[in-house]
């Protein structure tokens, strides 16, 4: 009876030096991996060319579609293709967490009219929408 006290009295005394230490201790662990379900959020990309968002720039430049990329660190990833004259596109749903965004102009053919504009590590935030500004300048476009 004695001894079960003195191990029941180390014990707590083992675990109150782990948890002063930073550890944790866990028992009865499932061996399941559990991934937090952050949410999810609305994540809206806008774009302009030469800083105007006016089809006559989708003419001038050839440009015909509007492509757009998103993808998660866990290697979730959303794809659009638009008129280029929508200047945007909107993802609903997008799963809370840091998005890589990739923005490009294309021909009707799909082949890349513009350099391809990434916005790293873009914050989607459960319940908000999050707007990506994207400006393609004439010197991005290609001739």
């Amino acid at each position: 009876m004695k001894r079960s006290k003195v191990l029941s009295g180390l014990a707590g005394l083992t675990l109150a030096a782990a948890s002063l230490a930073g550890c944790i201790v866990v028992d009865g662990d499932d061996d399941h991996d559990h991934v937090d379900d952050l949410g999810s959020g609305s994540l809206s990309v806008t774009t302009a060319i030469n800083g105007i968002s006016d089809a006559r720039q989708c003419s001038d430049h050839d440009v015909d579609l509007l492509a757009v990329r998103v993808e998660s660190g866990e290697g979730f990833v959303y794809k659009a293709r638009v008129n280029c004259e929508e200047f945007g596109v909107a993802f609903d749903d997008v799963g809370a967490g840091h998005h890589d965004v990739d923005v490009w102009l294309e021909d009707f053919d799909g082949d890349p009219r513009s350099d391809v504009v990434r916005v790293p590590s873009v914050e989607v935030i459960d319940g908000m929408d999050t707007l990506v500004d994207v400006d393609f300048p004439s010197g991005s476009i290609y001739r």
